[in-house]
């Protein structure tokens, strides 16, 4: 057997893994090329970037290829030998060239400088996907980019920039995946020592920022404990009234915003999240001046609408806010009472304000207040006529505040009358039209009946209740 060969085959593993890759002297027969186009490519990164989660369903996964900023990792490429960068296939062509001597000597040499192992006719992008391989730090790389010294403004400008930032881009989710502190970023990102401004400044902010965005997220889909995430944001030793000034405070907010809306949809029940706020066990000013109470506030009234919307009971609330003691009697020094009292008074604007959000119809509404099923000598004086008469009300303010004060053409303005309208709810609305003296366009835009001719108008479906306002309409002029 050749010894070249035996040697060749010796030098495999160290080539494979670049922490053993040796300081071989190449022959000047070598051909920089021939060996770049055998070795992986860092998958360019200049048009993804690390995206936060508002804008992606998952929030504690990160989907990418190569280098991504949206924090999924997929090993796919790290997996598969051919994705990898094909090592045995750069071997054989290294064999062929001829460009392998005194191997021996360059195995003696193992315990060089990382640096020195990595072959200058390797490219930037293949020495990234080596160093990120190799789980180099931060500072690692910027040293051998030749960015070490520099000061903020420096580090931004040189060309080898745009490199680094790939690199600690594509940290981000191996980070994440390990699970770094926010102390330990902070190490990894050498802004141990900084704060305030001069903190925000630093051109490393940017990725601390990233990763605690998308980590306040994560912590709030594992529900994970408010004074757990206060502490690992170094806030837990600051007076509540100070916290709001630290720079770290903005991902305590993000964290709570995760956790409500999580709990929304999940319906967890307000005395739970009163628990997990840390709240239950306080009353009176106490309870007011918790730092942790403006969210639970905006969590119950967040209820209260939805509980409006869907026209539960009032009994309904008592039970939901806890306030239903010993044989059904009302709590009412508890301190979830105000709450019960602020849905007494505001229900109806609660649920009004929901339904045109949700572009609830006019019919649909009517159907839901039930003002069919109410006997028609009683209809019009009965909470559910005045609950539907208030809505329709609301929704032609809204639509005609669009066009007069907004400028709004008719073609964007919002249509919410229901094409499977019944005639008896298109006439009650066309009496509440003509008792509020509605405008005549508007009346023809909510029958659907603007842009027809006279023809086509006489014999659309809903023309009658568009004949029966004008007539009320003309009847009113003389008098």
């Amino acid at each position: 057997m050749r010894w070249d060969f035996v040697l060749l085959t010796a030098t495999i593993p160290l080539l494979a893994s670049s922490d053993a890759l040796s300081a071989s002297k190449f022959s000047t027969m070598a051909s920089s090329a021939a060996l770049t186009s055998t070795t992986s490519i860092v998958a360019e990164t200049t048009n993804t970037r690390f995206l936060r989660v508002g804008k992606t369903s998952n929030t504690d996964r990160y989907a990418s290829k190569g280098i991504d900023r949206n924090f999924v990792v997929d090993d796919t490429s790290i997996n598969n030998p051919e994705e990898r960068g094909g090592w045995a296939g750069a071997l054989e062509k290294l064999k062929s060239l001829k460009i392998i001597k005194s191997v021996s000597r360059s195995v003696s040499k193992t315990t060089n400088l990382f640096s020195d192992k990595i072959s200058p006719a390797l490219s930037l992008k293949s020495k990234l996907q080596v160093w990120s391989n190799n789980k180099k730090s931060v500072s690692f790389v910027r040293k051998e980019l030749g960015m070490e010294g520099l000061d903020d403004v420096e580090l931004t400008q040189v060309k080898n920039f745009k490199f680094y930032d790939d690199y600690v881009t594509s940290q981000l989710p191996v980070w994440s995946k390990k699970e770094l502190t926010p102390d330990e970023v902070v190490s990894e990102l050498g802004l141990r020592g900084l704060s305030g401004a001069e903190l925000m400044s630093n051109p490393n902010f940017k990725y601390y920022d990233e990763y605690l965005v998308q980590q306040a997220l994560v912590w709030a889909k594992k529900d994970v404990d408010v004074d757990v995430v206060l502490k690992r944001l170094g806030l837990d030793t600051m007076p509540a009234a100070t916290r709001p000034e630290a720079v770290s405070y903005k991902y305590y907010e993000e964290f709570v915003a995760g956790l409500m809306r999580s709990w929304m949809e999940k319906e967890v029940p307000v005395t739970e999240v009163m628990a997990k706020f840390k709240l239950d066990k306080l009353t009176g000013q106490e309870l007011l001046n918790h730092p942790n109470y403006k969210y639970y506030k905006n969590y119950v009234k967040n209820n209260l609408k939805a509980w409006a919307g869907d026209l539960k009971s009032y009994e309904y609330v008592v039970e939901k806010l806890g306030l239903k003691g010993p044989r059904g009697k009302l709590l009412d020094r508890h301190s979830n009472f105000v709450f019960l009292k602020k849905f007494g008074t505001h229900a109806d604007k609660y649920r009004e304000q929901l339904w045109l959000k949700q572009s609830v119809t006019s019919y649909d509404a009517w159907k839901r207040l039930g003002v069919d099923r109410v006997r028609e000598t009683m209809r019009k004086s009965s909470d559910s006529y005045v609950a539907y008469k208030n809505y329709v009300n609301l929704i032609d303010d809204y639509i005609v505040d669009l066009k007069i004060k907004e400028g709004v053409k008719d073609e964007n303005l919002p249509r919410l009358t229901s094409n499977d309208a019944s005639e008896l709810e298109l006439h009650e609305k066309t009496l509440i039209w003509e008792g509020m003296k509605r405008p005549e366009w508007y009346v023809k835009f909510s029958l659907e009946l603007d842009g027809l001719k006279e023809a086509a108008l006489k014999k659309a479906a809903n023309y009658q209740h568009y004949k029966h306002y004008l007539d009320a309409k003309n009847a009113v002029k003389h008098t």
